[in-house]
């Protein structure tokens, strides 16, 4: 058996040189491959995890649902306040209502307002006022005029002097017994002549200066509220 001659010491260099460079090769090939699976199983991971929300997410959509609670809230608070309100209307309605059922009318129950035509008089033209008596109760009230007399009166705005009244010098426009039927108005009017007046002293009357002054409606001790007007 004819014995083989060993190889140059060169070739045995080169072939360990290319087993290195497989086994390099297979690390690389080894290691890529593990890398790419852990890495497709985080990608599939985030995936899966990317549906949910972030803080910015969450907080905008539930804004909607906070602005719907607000708005409820508002509306249950005006329900509330109509509530309250609705609560409140019948407190006044029993003293309206007891009103009109009584059941008797004295003179203080009458109701005396103050109107006129013009409240601010031009020079040369005469003031007129208007009394309106209303009958808010259920029964007619009779009143004795010659007793609680019925009158117009004015007065001076800047010091409440008082400066006309038309029973100074005549009668009144309405005198006896006058009844104000039950929820019903009746007016009466008087006229001034632009001159001040007193009691019993009827002549000699001087004019009334231009300026602010306010009248009052009366009969007996129930007087209506002051009327401002003017005279230019």
């Amino acid at each position: 058996m004819t014995q083989k001659k060993p190889l140059p010491e060169e070739i045995y260099k080169r072939r360990r040189v290319a087993a290195l460079i497989i086994v390099l090769v297979l690390a690389v090939v080894l290691i890529w491959a593990a890398v790419a699976a852990f890495g497709g199983n985080s990608d599939k991971s985030a995936d899966t995890a990317a549906p949910a929300p972030t803080p910015e997410q969450t907080s905008s959509s539930a804004a909607p649902e906070t602005s719907e609670v607000s708005s409820e809230s508002e509306a249950s608070a005006e329900g509330a306040s109509e509530s309250k309100s609705a609560e409140r209307e019948p407190s006044s309605s029993p003293a309206a209502s007891s009103e009109a059922a009584k059941k008797t009318c004295d003179l203080a129950d009458l109701q005396v307002r103050t109107s006129m035509l013009n409240y601010s008089v031009p020079e040369g033209e005469l003031p007129k006022f208007f009394m309106t008596v209303t009958n808010p109760t259920a029964a007619d009230c009779k009143i004795d005029l010659d007793k609680n007399l019925l009158r117009f009166e004015v007065y001076k705005m800047a010091d409440n002097e008082r400066v006309w009244s038309d029973t100074d010098c005549y009668a009144s426009v309405q005198t006896g017994s006058q009844t104000f039927p039950a929820g019903k108005d009746i007016k009466f009017e008087a006229e001034w002549s632009r001159q001040a007046s007193k009691p019993g002293e009827c002549t000699d009357r001087p004019a009334a200066e231009p300026g602010a002054y306010f009248a009052h409606t009366v009969i007996g001790d129930n007087s209506s509220p002051p009327q401002d007007f003017t005279l230019r």
